[in-house]
């Protein structure tokens, strides 16, 4: 009996041991009370070079300078930022892999048919570090000095208003705030889709479209110094620093017309709490250092924190309203 007994503790010990060497650093790893301990991989949405790109560089070497360790950026542009939500979607919720939420990935992709998630639940949104400011630009050379003379034209030529943004219609935000335009002002538009805010500027520059519909950054402004631009209106409140005389369809239209605006850091459902307080504390200051400041200004990209808390309730709040419209929309091209 004796024996027997011994055996089955020698057993259960022998398993027991083994669980612990199968499993024991996972389960210290996922406690890491030192987090972090190794770099952090850090998906942007949209490719190189861009506004995106340039101030989440910025945000991250700042806020690595009071985390402690390095953070990797990894460009992973496509499908209106839905590759780089996937990727933050199912990683691992060490702390380890974080990336960059915008409009697009944020309030259009879940309503998208072609999107690989339909809600957010996939998410832990940690900030926001800064707004885009989206101009409505013309060439001077065009017959309209203001929004509402561009209109009245729209309006007696249908469709014949050929406005650049990000992507098609249904999947950029820009489509969805210039729709709500359409229906009050009864015109219509056609909508030239292009890859990045460059293509749009070369289209706009070039004459092959009617208006640029993208986000301003330091390659646009210096057209708009020159007067080779004109600024019709923005699509949403903010704008470029001297020529905030000019406009905004929030401001013609009411506050509902308007694009939803996000430019921040999200992680996979689950971090622990102990890593959203080190990026909590991380992110707070970084929003402030002057090196990540300057590049903001450098940028025209004003800085827009949003805590842990502040960023989720806008997400919460903006997502069903944006998904009202959309689904106006897709119903309409259905018919």
């Amino acid at each position: 009996m004796k024996k027997n007994v011994k055996r089955i503790f020698f057993v259960i010990g022998v398993f027991g041991l083994w669980f612990f060497l199968l499993h024991g650093v996972d389960v210290a790893s996922a406690k890491d009370p030192d987090y972090p301990t190794k770099p952090i991989t850090f998906y942007i949405a949209f490719g190189a070079g861009g506004t995106t790109d340039l101030t989440s560089r910025a945000f991250s070497e700042a806020a690595a300078k009071y985390i402690g360790q390095s953070f990797t950026p990894v460009n992973k542009p496509g499908a209106g930022g839905t590759l780089t939500a996937m990727a933050v979607m199912t990683a691992k919720p060490d702390g380890y892999t974080l990336g960059i939420c915008s409009p697009s990935n944020v309030f259009i992709a879940p309503y998208s048919e072609e999107s690989p998630y339909k809600d957010l639940s996939g998410f832990t949104f940690v900030v926001n570090f800064g707004n885009y400011v989206y101009p409505l630009m013309v060439r001077t050379d065009a017959p309209w000095k203001t929004w509402k003379e561009f209109i009245e034209w729209a309006r007696k030529n249908p469709r014949a208003a050929k406005i650049a943004i990000t992507g098609a219609r249904s999947v950029a935000s820009q489509g969805f705030v210039l729709w709500q335009v359409e229906q009050r002002e009864q015109v219509e538009f056609t909508y030239i889709p292009q890859k990045s805010s460059a293509e749009i500027l070369s289209s706009t520059l070039g004459g092959h479209v009617t208006m640029y519909g993208s986000t301003v950054d330091p390659s646009t402004v210096p057209y708009l110094k020159e007067g080779k631009l004109r600024i019709l209106s923005y699509l949403g409140a903010h704008k470029v620093p001297g020529y905030e005389d000019v406009p905004s369809l929030p401001e013609l239209y009411g506050s509902e017309v308007a694009i939803p605006n996000l430019l921040g850091v999200f992680g996979p459902k689950g971090l622990p709490d102990y890593v959203l307080k080190k990026l909590d504390d991380a992110f707070a200051k970084a929003a402030k250092d002057p090196d990540f400041v300057s590049v903001m200004n450098r940028m025209y990209t004003p800085i827009v924190y949003m805590d842990r808390a502040q960023i989720n309730k806008y997400v919460e709040e903006t997502l069903p309203k944006v998904g009202k419209v959309i689904k106006i929309i897709k119903a309409e091209e259905a018919k």
